[in-house]
């Protein structure tokens, strides 16, 4: 075991109330850290302060595999009035001296947190989860209310602010470093978001020739919709072929859209929508599904690429954000451009339909999972939190992981 010289370090960010449904990617990717440093014993103590899902009630604290749990609740009608939680925050901070704060996600309450924690000289670490800017300017873009223009800004301006103010920050992938190092104080950090791989060890069998899985929020950057109008072509071609939409319902009126859509495509008894599903059942499908396909509009990584990828399932995905960067070079997948209907459907019919080139792409994503495995990233988040206590600012970049079989940019994956 490796000494944890002391490290306390408390969390802020979205965590799950119940481990056994994991609601979106930075749920996932904090609750699997969280998991990962009790394990390794890298670190001598966890917490989490839970950033709040919902407005009133109590707040709620609770014990998950070790680790000490703070739900907290907004206090009245809107989630910005989570920041007068800061106090207790604070208090609960200074609790331990040296303790580290490691802070997820961006917002007014995130803001808050941040400066209060610089104005108090108490060691923190900034995870950025996606590029928060980008997102909500394509939200925009996609329904152009005053609502999405005034969130847009809100959003893109505490953004900024968090980058200038961040002394340690954490990105996903080179392509979020990339975008974001213009903006930021301290050189970003290219650590992925990680999978228990282990997890996944005995998950398959037997597989369902021509099922599909889609694994991601129920959100419009997601792109189900285009997945699934790629599918009314893939079962022209591959009659047998079946997708499974699976996600956290975290927009209604686009699960309703996509439902109908599927009604008026004909696809009823091939498509399947399946909403807020819990762990086991995400994982079964995993196991049960030939490949994994998703039509996503902006990735900074996608966890379940690699949640996929550790099940043994090929990919076929767009080419947006940080998707090359898991995906590229690793023989796991075939990247199209985003919204090339034609494109993507072709991709999935030429592996339903080509066992061998299938087989291939098996073994390479098994290869590719295992750079994404917390067990080999968790060292590099550590590092972060010593550099942070030592009050110095991270000057160097680490690297993100490569994938192990490199090949010639002779296909759609490597362009």
């Amino acid at each position: 075991m490796t000494d944890a010289n002391g490290l306390d370090i408390l969390f802020i960010g979205p965590y799950p109330t119940d481990e056994t449904r994991i609601e979106g990617g930075v749920q996932a990717s904090l609750h699997g850290l969280c998991r990962r440093l009790v394990a390794s014993g890298l670190v001598d103590r966890v917490e989490v302060v839970a950033t709040p899902k919902r407005v009133g009630g109590l707040v709620v604290a609770s014990r998950q595999g070790g680790v000490d749990v703070l739900h907290l609740t907004a206090p009245w009608r809107f989630m910005i009035s989570s920041v007068a939680h800061l106090p207790m925050i604070l208090r609960r901070i200074r609790r331990s001296k040296g303790r580290v704060v490691h802070l997820h996600g961006t917002g007014l309450f995130e803001l808050a947190v941040l400066a209060a924690c610089r104005l108090e000289r108490i060691p923190i670490v900034w995870t950025l989860h996606g590029i928060t800017e980008k997102e909500t300017l394509e939200a925009w873009r996609r329904q152009p209310t005053l609502g999405n223009r005034l969130r847009h800004f809100l959003y893109k301006g505490c953004e900024r602010l968090q980058l200038r103010l961040a002394p340690i920050l954490i990105v996903d992938t080179a392509y979020v470093a990339r975008e974001v190092a213009p903006y930021a104080a301290a050189v970003p950090a290219a650590i992925p978001q990680g999978v228990e791989t282990s997890e996944f060890v005995g998950l398959a069998g037997p597989r369902e020739d021509g099922l599909v899985v889609s694994l991601g929020v129920i959100h419009p950057r997601k792109g189900h919709d285009r997945a699934i109008a790629a599918f009314a072509r893939v079962v022209e071609k591959v009659p047998g072929a079946r997708l499974e939409v699976i996600g956290s319902l975290t927009s209604p009126e686009h699960f309703d859209e996509l439902a109908a859509l599927v009604r008026r495509l004909g696809l009823e008894r091939v498509v399947t929508l399946r909403p807020d599903l819990d762990r086991a059942e995400v994982l079964a499908a995993l196991g049960r599904a030939s490949l994994f396909a998703l039509h996503s509009e902006e990735e900074s990584q996608g966890i379940a690429l690699c949640e996929a990828m550790a099940a043994g399932l090929p990919i076929v995905a767009t080419r947006v954000g940080g998707i090359p960067d898991v995906i590229a070079g690793s023989e796991a997948g075939v990247l199209v451009p985003f919204g090339d209907i034609d494109g993507f459907a072709d991709a999935i019919v030429a592996y339903l339909g080509d066992p061998e080139t299938r087989t291939k792409a098996v073994a390479a994503a098994h290869r590719r999972a295992r750079d994404f495995d917390w067990a080999t990233i968790v060292g590099g988040i550590v590092d972060r939190y010593r550099l942070a206590r030592s009050g110095r600012r991270d000057r160097r970049a680490a690297a993100f992981p490569q994938a192990r079989t490199a090949r010639p940019p002779n296909d759609a994956a490597s362009e």
